[in-house]
């Protein structure tokens, strides 16, 4: 496991848009809201949790500002060149800057949690006991 100084870069597809983590995640998260599906184009999301003060953000970026399922605010960074999300706030997790894994392109990052939204998660996907499911969130 890698210990409090790790470095972690992320990046959009077209490499124009960096993010860089300093230590361990807070939380990794898988979510299946409808919103989480339609933003990634995938059945979940699958994100990391860092403290404000470990994230570094580089690059030209836009805003796109919306509310989750649970009605909480949250604005989320892309690249404008290729459209790929890298970071986000949310209103309901004050403190924090999510990362979009996939961003990491590391298959050994460390695995998700809980899911959220479960109860909109698409059928076929099992997962393993020791991921928490939670309905909503």
């Amino acid at each position: 496991m890698a210990d409090a100084k790790t470095e972690r870069s992320a990046g959009c597809a077209c490499g124009r848009l960096t993010v860089k983590t300093i230590g361990e995640p807070v939380d990794v998260y898988l979510c299946s809201c409808l919103k989480c599906q339609r933003g990634t184009g995938s059945a979940f999301s699958y994100a990391a949790l860092f403290a404000e003060s470990a994230v570094t953000i580089a690059g030209d970026r836009r805003q796109y500002a919306d509310r989750g399922d649970s009605g909480r605010a949250i604005d989320s960074s892309f690249c404008p060149t290729c459209g790929t999300a890298v970071a986000f706030r949310a209103e309901g997790l004050p403190g924090v800057i999510g990362v979009p894994v996939g961003g990491f392109a590391d298959p050994n990052f460390a695995r998700p949690s809980k899911l959220f939204w479960a109860s909109r998660r698409h059928r076929w996907l099992d997962l393993p006991a020791d991921i928490a499911k939670i309905d909503t969130q």
